[in-house]
Parts: C-alpha cells; sequence; structure tokens
C-alpha cells in the first residue's frame, strides 16, 4: 500500500492528522515501504516520529526539521505572512508548515516559540510547483481527510496573517503521489 492509498482510506473523523500524512510521505519518498502508520514509528524511529508529528508544544517548528533532518533540504521561514507568501522552487516538492497565535518566547526569531493551548492553530502540508508554477498541494487531516488539489501560489497564497516555514526537498526527490 502507499501512503496516497493510506490517506485515502482514512476518512474523517479519523482522517490522517496533517503531520502524520507529510512524514509518512517523507519516509516513503526516501525508499521506504509504508503500510501503516505504524510503519512511522517502525522506520523514522520514535524520536524522529515525534518530531515530525510535532509532539512537543515546546518545538512547534519540529516538523520542518524533521524533514530537513531526513531529505537534506534547506528551509526558509517567515515570522509573520502579510502580502507575500514565501517562495516555491519549481520542479520541486516542499513541506510547507503555517502556524497562528504561537507563544513568541520574548525572543526575536523562531527558536523558542511555542504551542498556546487552546489559542495556536497549525497545519503541515506537501506542496508540489511544477515548471509552469501551478502549484499541488497534498494535504490530510482529522476533520476533512485526504484532499490533492491544484492552484496557484500568489501573493499571500492564503497565508497571510500566519507564520509559515518551507523547507525545500532536493531536487529530484519524489514519493508515491
Amino acid at each position: 500500500m502507499s501512503v496516497v492509498e493510506l490517506a485515502r482510506r482514512s476518512r474523517p473523523p479519523e482522517g490522517l492528522p496533517c503531520c502524520t500524512l507529510v512524514a509518512l510521505a517523507l519516509l516513503e519518498g526516501e525508499g521506504n515501504e509504508i503500510d501503516s502508520v505504524d510503519d512511522g514509528v517502525r522506520v523514522g524511529g520514535l524520536d524522529w516520529w515525534s518530531r515530525a508529528n510535532v509532539w512537543s508544544p515546546d518545538a512547534p517548528w519540529s516538523a520542518l526539521d524533521a524533514a530537513r533532518e531526513l531529505t537534506g533540504g534547506t528551509d526558509a521561514r517567515i515570522l509573520l505572512v502579510r502580502d507575500v507568501a514565501p517562495p516555491l522552487r519549481p520542479g520541486r516538492w516542499h513541506v510547507v508548515q503555517r502556524w497562528r497565535h504561537l507563544g513568541d518566547g520574548g525572543e526575536p526569531g523562531v527558536e523558542d516559540d511555542t504551542v498556546v493551548p487552546g489559542k495556536s492553530t497549525g497545519h503541515t502540508y506537501l506542496a508540489w510547483m511544477g515548471e509552469d508554477r501551478r502549484v499541488r498541494i497534498v494535504q490530510s487531516s482529522t476533520a476533512k481527510g485526504y484532499r490533492d488539489t491544484w492552484g496557484s501560489w500568489e501573493g499571500d497564497a492564503g497565508l497571510s496573517g500566519y507564520a509559515v516555514g518551507v523547507v525545500y526537498l532536493p531536487t529530484g526527490w519524489t514519493w508515491g503521489a
């Protein structure tokens, strides 16, 4: 079974959480066979899996860190998107993570950001930008299930008001979608 098949079989309200879909896709893209969610811990190890799934409220950006660590990708972070979203690179997959209402820890930068229970909201997804600059968004959530849509990445790309991070996966990196 592929990660996409696994995600399609997961129906709300039991859909795959966003970070779980992304983490499984990353593991699959690195050549691992994924047949169930349990394969995430088996293949990635508990430490990597917990970071990829943002289990710690003291590390809201850990999904990006885990993606970068696994794939060797690079990243960019924007503290607050206003009119322009972080750029995507044509011909590549990206891991995108967005947050609202994080605790800022009082210091500049993202290193001391925290999830504020009952207030912070976040989402993580995969984005492919074609050479024609059209963008494919692959995402999942427990509430809405699996979604695979095409659109544009212009202006704020629907991210205005969010803190956003992007991991640029290496050229040639791909997975089963």
